[in-house]
């Protein structure tokens, strides 16, 4: 059998499984839909008034590293840590939903990747809107939700890439989220402090290092670069000194917790196999980054409010 890498543009385009769930499959996804569009009232919406009227965004612009005015400026709300969460979580909705209609339901991979693509750029694009209502709508969000959309689609259908790069975030509940949540706050996306997203690199994807005599850990560990911010969200109880605010970007060495489950569970439980190598495609194992370069920077002045 041909062990070579596919070519990086070739497209997945396997039949569609032995199962033919297509309705409950379809059901399914709807009901996690609802229940994200029922999440989102009661963390950005529940204890907020509307606007008068819609307003547009103001939430940075493509100065993408200016302190003051770009997306990830220091200066700016989370220092830009949550435009990579609206990738993050745009790419895991159409990621999981692809996943899900054609393992599950039995579709064909590229309608389904198309469809639950699509449908993740929709919910996000839904949630703009209302946040126009209650908030601003963010052009930089709406671009980084596009971003995640479209890695969903790249990753879903060229095995190829999916073999070499995750996008995945390391976290761990801050403790400013932790004494927060006492006291009913369920808003556990706007943790950014406890929030480290990670752009992996699969050693174990190059196969010459791979299959190499000395190659044996390229299977367990990635090359990763990252970025967070500290201090920015969750915000402090009102009357509260502010949290120190600093944003950090990385280079270092991540466990792929997901080839070692593989290897583990390979010939012993391949449901658990499926399992664990599908949350651990968008989650980094707690603790499981070592930074060897983290720049910090600090911001220069007042930093911009925002939410949602």
């Amino acid at each position: 059998m041909d062990q070579s890498p596919a070519p990086a543009l070739s497209i997945r385009s396997e039949p569609a499984g032995p199962r033919n769930n297509k309705l409950a499959a379809s059901l399914t996804l709807g009901g996690l839909y609802a229940g994200f569009a029922t999440w989102t009232y009661f963390a950005w919406y529940r204890q907020h008034k509307p606007l008068a009227e819609f307003r547009w965004g103001g939430d940075g612009n493509w100065k993408v590293w200016n302190d003051r005015e770009g997306w990830f400026g220091s200066r700016r709300y989370s220092a830009g840590a949550d435009k990579l969460g609206h990738a993050w979580a745009t790419y895991v909705f159409g990621r999981g939903g692809t996943e899900l209609l054609v393992q599950w339901g039995g579709f064909d991979r590229l309608p389904a990747t198309l469809v639950a693509s699509g449908l993740a750029e929709l919910l996000f694009f839904s949630v703009e809107i209302k946040d126009g209502f209650y908030y601003e709508f963010s052009y930089g969000d709406f671009v980084f939700n596009t971003l995640g959309a479209g890695l969903s689609v790249a990753m879903s259908l060229s095995p190829r890439l999916d073999e070499l790069i995750d996008y995945r975030v390391q976290y761990w509940p801050s403790q400013a989220y932790v004494d927060q949540l006492a006291g009913g706050n369920v808003n556990i996306a706007e943790d950014y402090t406890g929030q480290t997203y990670l752009l992996a690199f699969h050693l174990g994807g190059i196969h010459a290092l791979r299959d190499h005599k000395y190659g044996v850990l390229a299977r367990f560990l990635d090359v990763a670069v990252g970025y967070g911010s500290n201090g920015y969200k969750p915000e402090p109880p009102q009357g509260f000194p502010k949290y120190r605010e600093s944003k950090h970007s990385y280079i270092g060495i991540s466990l792929n917790a997901q080839g070692l489950f593989d290897w583990l569970f390979e010939k012993r439980a391949p449901r658990a196999r499926k399992l664990t190598h599908g949350m651990f495609e968008v989650f980094n194992a707690p603790y499981g980054f070592i930074p060897a370069i983290d720049h910090e920077t600090l911001p220069m002045g007042e930093v911009a409010g925002g939410g949602a």
